[in-house]
């Protein structure tokens, strides 16, 4: 038993050294070194060349801005509009609601690539194409699903007596969720806040079916134009931009993941 136990955990660990740390170790070496190719070797000698290559080139800094601007962007209306819907959800009771949120799963789970083209019909017919409004209303609505269901699981867990002595003492509704219910959801927001800015910052499709201008690509964009028309790339620049690119994902996870096992532990939700 000892044996066997001893080669699961050795067979467990080469498992994630392939698949997780020899891509993630490629990745950082091949950025520092100078003559980059696509096997896994030590760099020499170690340069920053390759950043300060990117960093030249001007594009980086457009790219970073609009990253920001989408992904902050839909962080801030998935929180606020999942937890003003998810409110009445928890506190209502109405006829259909299981079927209603059950519903809003299976809208979550449908391939993004598959309805596409309608989506791009309606962003042509509202007059959303190159712009970030639209691709901001996109991510959003395709986070909305799960980040309700998070944020109603935390609703639920709040006691409705809590809200009770606030409305005896002239607090509205509205004046009461501020004041007592959004405090209290302080991990169930970081979790939503940080699976919304982390779904906006890393896709490609939407920015490449809605966005058009060159000024407005996000850096997953900037990652597939260092491709030329036949595969080829720079490794050494493309390496060091997805560095980079992974810097805030990796910097918004390390701050917030005080809250993520509390957040999705604590948002178990009952109909």
């Amino acid at each position: 038993m000892i044996l066997l136990s001893r080669f699961g955990r050795f067979l467990f660990y080469t498992i994630i050294f392939f698949f997780f740390a020899a891509p993630l170790s490629w990745l950082l070496l091949t950025s520092v070194d100078g003559t980059p190719t696509t096997g896994w070797n030590m760099p020499t000698p170690i340069t920053v060349t390759n950043y300060t290559d990117l960093f030249a080139a001007g594009d980086i800094y457009q790219w970073m801005v609009n990253s920001f601007i989408l992904a902050l962007g839909t962080m801030v209306a998935t929180v606020i509009l999942s937890t003003l819907a998810a409110y009445p959800l928890s506190r209502v009771q109405f006829r259909g609601k299981t079927v209603f949120m059950y519903t809003l799963l299976l809208a979550r789970v449908m391939p993004i690539a598959a309805i596409i083209v309608p989506i791009f019909s309606i962003a042509v017919f509202l007059n959303m194409i190159n712009k970030f409004s639209g691709a901001i209303l996109l991510f959003t609505a395709m986070q909305l699903p799960i980040s309700l269901w998070i944020m109603k699981g935390f609703v639920d867990s709040i006691p409705i007596q809590l809200e009770e002595s606030a409305w005896i003492d002239g607090c509205s509704r509205f004046s009461a969720l501020v004041r007592i219910v959004f405090p209290l959801m302080g991990p169930g927001v970081a979790v939503v806040g940080l699976f919304a800015f982390l779904g906006a910052w890393g896709d490609f499709l939407i920015p490449l079916v809605l966005l058009r201008s060159p000024d407005k690509f996000p850096i997953a964009m900037g990652l597939f134009r260092a491709f030329d028309s036949r595969g080829n790339a720079d490794f050494g620049m493309l390496t060091a931009l997805a560095v980079f690119y992974s810097i805030p994902s990796v910097a918004l996870y390390l701050f917030a993941r005080q809250y993520l096992v509390k957040g999705l532990m604590g948002g178990g939700v009952k109909m």
